[in-house]
């Protein structure tokens, strides 16, 4: 293994790709199709996984081919510690496509999806990469639901690698679900080949995963073992477990901008993706990626929204107060210093509420709680289990599958006053995004910006705006989605359950 802090590691280090990018389940064309019976070449055992592009209902999968890197210099190979026999291009700074490269595929700002096969041989898949929940299932062909009639459908009469595991499967999800049974089969990921993969082949799915809501087949969960539905052995712990990869690691760099490409790298990472060092944090429980969450503030505000908040004598206050208070304070501490109480601010609160008379614009509270907004997007939430899944503190999780920022109403209140979004609805102005300040959120003790371009959802279609900050009613820990996730490279280690999070360095591609 290669040592130095490039962990694209495996037999040949750095692997590229170009974009960041958020996920709930949004929109787009036509479906994917095709199963194609030629084995990927296994390039070593560190891969990423290329996501990619659909056309038409009834087109092939089109493999885009990859962009040039312009901006590294001619160290760059040692830097990658590449295998001798990987193939460098000193023009492109580049790997070349043979070397197990897989990228993700921007749809909307608001899902990825990448390339899978199963079976023998090969059908083919596009799914979405999920680190908020650990299953994998893909569309049987045993499926008449119109969801399944429009992707592609696994045949397991087809495969003389299948065995029948004659289970049960069923996921609800927070606007849908999703039924079938378990399957046994090979799996093949971004040039690794997993045999006896278990997973499920769904014979009913609902309509939220129709298109054009929903572009991909199935669902790829990274997420650790006892979140799986079944006791169902997750794809990536089955490489671990029989060493399909040198290290019990993937990374994430997902892009921003429609149909822009991202990379999922498994058995490693990349430091040329990222700037600086990994911050790296503690996984608070080995079920979701869920680590501390101590506050959130905006621009230089020292005042933590997350338990001014909770104040609902505060949240009820009128925003010209509020946002005197924000502008009147100090920058915010750095690192694990921000992440302490602010000592006053219990002062602030009193001097504010003393001062203040003021009633809620967005209304009753406690009567959005009884009587939450419907949601009539087609975004999918996911259903998150309520009650003893909290820690002590706050926490949050990071969930590619999760398009948006998901947290308590009451901060989500607070903070859509703050940018002018609306609470029920998340509409904005998009005249607002220039006057609009970065927010900062506390996470294992290290502050991590997001940037309005993050925050703000621009509807590539519509040409609209909306605040990427969601009220989450049934969820008992914040969700930091892809608005979040597509700032940052990010490192998942399975064996030291910890996270890494570092400002994202790639050039943006398109189709």
């Amino acid at each position: 293994m290669a040592a130095g802090r490039h962990r694209a590691h495996g037999k040949g280090g750095g692997l590229r790709a170009s974009m960041l990018v958020p996920l709930f389940f949004l929109l787009l064309a036509p479906a994917i199709v095709a199963a194609s019976s030629s084995e990927p070449k296994k390039s070593g055992r560190v891969v990423s996984i290329p996501l990619q592009r659909s056309f038409n209902r009834n087109s092939n999968i089109l493999v885009a081919r990859r962009n040039a890197r312009s901006v590294l210099e001619k160290k760059s190979k040692a830097l990658m510690q590449l295998a001798p026999d990987v193939d460098f291009d000193e023009n492109s700074h580049d790997v070349e496509p043979d070397f197990g490269q897989v990228r993700l595929t921007d749809a909307t700002d608001t899902y990825y999806y990448g390339v899978i096969s199963v079976g023998t041989p090969s059908q083919n898949f596009t799914v979405t990469f999920d680190t908020g929940s650990a299953n994998m299932w893909i569309p049987g062909v045993r499926c008449t639901s119109k969801a399944c009639l429009q992707h592609n459908r696994y045949d397991h009469d087809l495969s003389t690698t299948y065995q029948p595991l004659n289970g049960q499967f069923a996921i609800q999800y927070g606007t849908g679900e999703v039924r079938g049974f378990t399957s046994q089969d090979t799996v093949k990921v971004g040039g690794i080949t997993i045999k006896d993969q278990p997973f499920a082949e769904t014979t009913s799915e609902d309509e939220v995963f129709e298109l054009p809501d929903t572009e991909f087949d199935g669902l790829f969960g990274l997420a650790f073992k006892s979140l799986s539905s079944g006791g169902l052995v997750p794809p990536m712990v089955k490489m671990i477990e029989e060493s399909l990869v040198d290290e019990p690691v993937f990374a994430f760099a997902l892009s921003q901008g429609h149909r822009s490409f991202g990379e999922l790298l498994l058995g490693g990472y990349n430091e040329l993706h990222y700037k600086g060092e990994l911050r790296w944090m503690r996984v608070a429980r080995a079920k979701y990626w869920q680590v501390t969450m101590e506050g959130v503030w905006y621009g230089n505000s020292k005042l933590n929204l997350l338990s001014l908040g909770k104040d609902q004598d505060v949240a009820k206050m009128p925003l010209d107060f509020i946002m005197s208070a924000l502008s009147d304070n100090v920058p915010v501490v750095s690192n694990r210093e921000q992440a302490k109480i602010i000592e006053g601010e219990d002062k602030v609160k009193a001097k504010l509420k003393k001062k203040a008379k003021g009633s809620d614009p967005d209304g009753d509270l406690d009567n959005k709680r009884r009587h939450p907004p419907v949601d009539k997007s087609p975004r999918l939430k996911k259903l998150l289990p309520a009650g003893n899944d909290t820690s002590p503190e706050t926490s949050a999780i990071m969930d590619t599958g999760t398009s948006f920022l998901l947290g308590d109403p009451s901060t989500i209140q607070l903070i859509s006053r703050i940018i002018g979004a609306d609470f029920r609805t998340g509409d904005m102005s998009c005249a607002r995004l220039h006057d609009l300040k970065s927010f900062w959120i506390s996470l294992g003790g290290y502050k991590f910006e997001v940037a309005p371009e993050h925050y703000v959802y621009r509807d590539p279609e519509k040409k609209t705006c909306s605040s990427a900050w969601v009220p989450s009613y049934d969820s008992p820990f914040w969700v930091l989605g892809d608005s979040f996730l597509r700032a940052y490279y990010a490192v998942f280690d399975m064996k030291d359950k910890k996270v890494g999070l570092a400002p994202i360095n790639m050039p943006l591609r398109h189709f």
